[in-house]
This record gives C-alpha cells, structure tokens and sequence, in this order.
C-alpha cells in the first residue's frame, strides 16, 4: 500500500482528487496494521517471525509514506532521515539488550511513535485541501505553518522516542 501512495501521489499536483485516493491508501495501510496486531495477541498467534517482520514492515511503509511526502513538498525532506536513524538506532539498541539478556519488546515511546507518525502522516497529505497545494512548506525550516509544525512534532517524537531503547541497552551495559 505504501507503494501505491508513492506511485499515486504526484498525480495529486496536477488532480486533488487522487489525495483521496492516497488517503484510503493510507488509513489502509494504518489499520490494517492495528487490525494485524490486535487479531496476533487476541488469538494468541504471536510468532518469532512476526515480531520480527513487523516493525521492519512498519518502518519500510512508513519512511516510503514520509519520503513521497517530503518528496511532494508536503513534509520537512529530513523527515525520512530521521526516521531511518531512529530505526536503525532502535535495532542496535534491541540488538544489544538482547545480546544482555534485557527486554526487546515495544517500548511506550515506539507505540506513541507509531500513532504520531499516523496520524501525521495523514494530516501532512491533507495539506493542500487547507493550503495552496505544494507550497506548504514554503516558509522554510522553522515557518509557522501547520505542516511545517506537524512535521516538527513528527521528527521530535520519532527521534525522542529513541531516548528509552538507547538508554535501556545503556544500562544493561553499565551492569556489567
């Protein structure tokens, strides 16, 4: 689905009507993992392998999303960076405290993460519909428009929320 909203969206610039298309594509995409996660602890079908694959899968949509965004000019084009580092940080930290016998499970700040980027997300694609299309950010890094402050809530939340991971493998380190 992630594919889908990249290929879809340029079309947007020309016709709005395809940011409907892009926002089914996206609440899709959004529920279809809530609805993936919830069924996976309610039936009791957790996996190895689905613990695994489906932060990975989460992130590959979401910096594919984030990057046709920033690509559109309607998020901050260091978005997908940030996201990335974050992600990439995360694993080491999992990999470490693990590797120490600690905890690799979700963290509170990664579901916060997760909704942040979510809900974000579709506010950022909606942005033309309240702005003039693709010139949103216009006003720079810091500009006081809405996508612009919406891209920086996203980027803080999405690089803070590495803060627990880094400071649980930390301190498994420290023990030793």
């Amino acid at each position: 689905m992630a594919v889908a909203f990249a290929v879809v969206l340029p079309f947007a610039k020309t016709d709005p009507g395809w940011l409907y298309v892009c926002l089914g594509l996206l609440l899709l995409q959004e529920l279809s993992d809530l609805l993936d996660g919830y069924l996976a602890r309610r039936l009791e079908v957790v996996s190895r392998w689905g613990q695994m694959f489906d932060p990975f899968a989460d992130s590959v949509s979401r910096l594919i999303v984030y990057w046709s965004l920033a690509t559109a000019g309607l998020a901050l084009a260091v978005l997908p960076l940030v996201m990335a580092l974050r992600d990439i940080t995360v694993v080491y930290s999992r990999l470490a405290s693990q590797l120490r016998g600690g905890s690799v499970s979700a963290r509170l700040s990664g579901k916060i993460k997760a909704w942040v980027q979510g809900l974000g997300a579709i506010f950022l694609l909606l942005t033309p519909l309240h702005t003039p299309l693709y010139t949103s950010l216009s006003t720079g890094w810091i500009g006081g428009d809405a996508s612009t402050v919406v891209s920086w809530i996203v980027l803080l939340v999405t690089a803070g929320s590495a803060v627990e991971y880094v400071v649980g493998a930390a301190s498994l380190s420290r023990s030793d």
